[in-house]
């Protein structure tokens, strides 16, 4: 019987690569939201809802998932959720 809850969330590298796509995105999102333009301009990660999908899938396990809301016609922010 598991007596404690653990709500920590995981550190980057033990989830992906240090360094990756993945693990970059990951790492700034743990700091806050951050907008697909961010992620294009700031990041150099062109496929940024490729890599949400990727994360989520990695975070599914622990209970988070990366949230994507459209603040106008092709601007999205993405948020950690859980």
């Amino acid at each position: 019987m598991q007596t404690d809850l653990s709500f920590t969330r995981p550190r980057p590298d033990d989830l992906f690569t240090p360094g990756s796509q993945c693990f970059r995105l990951y790492d700034r999102l743990l700091k806050g939201p951050v907008t697909n333009a961010e992620i294009v301009r700031d990041m150099g990660i062109f496929n940024s809802t490729g890599r949400a999908s990727d994360l989520r899938k990695a975070l599914r396990p622990h209970l988070m998932d990366v949230e994507a809301k459209r603040v106008k016609d092709g601007l999205f922010i993405y948020n950690l959720r859980g």
